[in-house]
């Protein structure tokens, strides 16, 4: 997590590597110290937990300074937990709760991976702030299988 941050963020936040002569920094036309300054204001630091050796070393995670928001993945969890593809498993659902509430105890916002609507009103009701929904091929192969669907009757 520490490595996240440094990476992530300019000094006195951290070894982000400096190029000014990049879009974000307006190809040099912008003021180099305010670009740094606004750079670290605006670019976030999510770490994926992703298995059971994060959660249980997420407390040491959450303590560095710089993280925004705690990622769990469900489908890399629920592989670490010898269950893959089962996410509504209650270990699965259980080991997610836990990153939940241990991480809003620190204060940081948690986000997660969801495949439906049912699934992301389940998790922002558990508290989870922050929903990756599905991915675009999976959207729209769903939207697909429903017009088929309806025009089959």
């Amino acid at each position: 997590a520490s490595k996240l941050v440094q990476s992530a963020k300019f000094t006195p936040r951290g070894s982000r590597g400096v190029c000014r002569f990049v879009r974000a920094a307006d190809y040099s036309a912008s003021d180099r110290y305010k670009y740094f300054t606004e750079a670290n204001k605006e670019t976030i630091t999510i770490p994926h937990i992703e298995g059971t050796k994060g959660i249980s070393n997420l407390e040491e995670i959450l303590s560095v300074e710089g993280l925004d928001i705690i990622f769990v993945g469900p489908y890399d969890l629920s592989q670490s937990l010898n269950i893959p593809g089962q996410v509504q498993d209650p270990k699965v659902v259980e080991k997610m709760r836990e990153v939940v509430n241990i991480s809003k105890k620190a204060g940081i916002a948690v986000g997660t991976f969801v495949d439906d609507v049912k699934a992301a009103k389940k998790w922002i009701a558990q508290g989870v702030q922050y929903i990756s929904f599905s991915v675009d091929v999976g959207i729209f192969y769903e939207a697909c299988k429903n017009v088929v669907k309806e025009v089959k009757g």
